[in-house]
């Protein structure tokens, strides 16, 4: 059975419920892929790497996550923090704007609860690994390095990696793109966004140039997903654009990490890049069309 390693934060949600009232849930965007991937692939085991608190929220998140067959045995414990939480607003067209409130995230120390679990060993014999800029973004700069040199460090790992960026968490732009243009030597796949790419190196109405330039860093497979739904993949077998699905879009704040999830699910089955975008497409049109980051279709 393949494992998989999906490494980052997980928070409250609270999103619009109508009449004024807000929905709880747990929710974040590498634990967002995880489930999307679980669900997609139920045969593959997939373990969520983060540090909780023990309050009873922490303890309610790490149950919602077993339900969803997420292996929780690598969410480590640190009983003086707390999770972060986030509040969701959306407008008419569905477009998400977040408020976060994440300072005492227990979170943060994920990257030395790794090492002090035994580091790139635990990582080891995963069949994937996937992260994203939030991921390492939530570290401090040295820990953030470090993380960087454990990954680097793993001879023939298959690492995954969406920069997702979030400018208010990183020190500044030219940090978050070193940071990626460093993910992209190590990462066998990116998953970007559009957004993302045009927030780090200026807006492009021809995404190919860049791409081109992507690839040259070392990464081999690309799905770059549009604010449309569209998508571009980057492979040996060349360079395709995919049109998405149709979708009336209600809140697209799971669309990129259920496409993220669905797109690994369909890589470990066997499937190749454009198949597998095809079915990320499939997926996120269906996500983006219910409230919620994490939705059950």
């Amino acid at each position: 059975m393949a494992t998989v390693i999906c490494i980052g934060e997980c928070m409250v949600e609270l999103s619009p419920a109508g009449a004024g009232l807000l929905r709880q849930g747990f929710a974040g965007d590498a634990l967002n892929t995880a489930v999307y991937l679980k669900r997609a692939r139920p045969q593959v085991e997939v373990r969520f790497l983060t540090v909780t608190g023990a309050d009873p929220l922490s303890e309610a998140m790490r149950a919602a996550w077993r339900a969803d067959g997420v292996d929780d045995g690598l969410a480590f414990t640190d009983a003086a923090r707390r999770p972060a939480l986030y509040l969701i607003e959306t407008d008419a067209g569905g477009d998400r704007r977040f408020h976060y409130w994440r300072g005492e995230s227990a979170a943060r120390g994920w990257l030395r609860a790794l090492i002090e679990a035994g580091g790139a060993d635990v990582l080891a014999g995963a069949d994937l690994i996937y992260l994203s800029g939030i991921s390492l973004a939530i570290l401090t700069p040295d820990d953030r390095a470090a993380a960087l040199s454990l990954l680097s460090g793993l001879k023939g790992a298959r690492i995954a990696y969406d920069p997702n960026l979030r400018p208010a968490l990183w020190p500044s732009l030219d940090d978050a793109r070193q940071t990626f243009e460093a993910m992209a030597g190590i990462a066998r796949i990116l998953l970007p966004s559009r957004d993302d790419l045009e927030s780090l190196y200026g807006e492009s109405h021809d995404p190919r140039p860049l791409l081109r330039t992507l690839a040259g860093l070392g990464a081999g497979e690309i799905a770059m997903t549009g604010a449309g739904g569209d998508c571009w993949v980057v492979s040996g077998e060349g360079m395709q654009p995919l049109r998405p699905p149709m979708a009336v879009p209600v809140d697209t704040s799971g669309g990129g990490d259920s496409f993220n999830g669905a797109y690994l699910a369909a890589r470990l089955a066997g499937l190749g890049p454009a198949e597998a975008a095809r079915a990320g497409l499939d997926l996120a049109a269906r996500v983006v069309e219910h409230r919620g980051a994490l939705v059950r279709l």
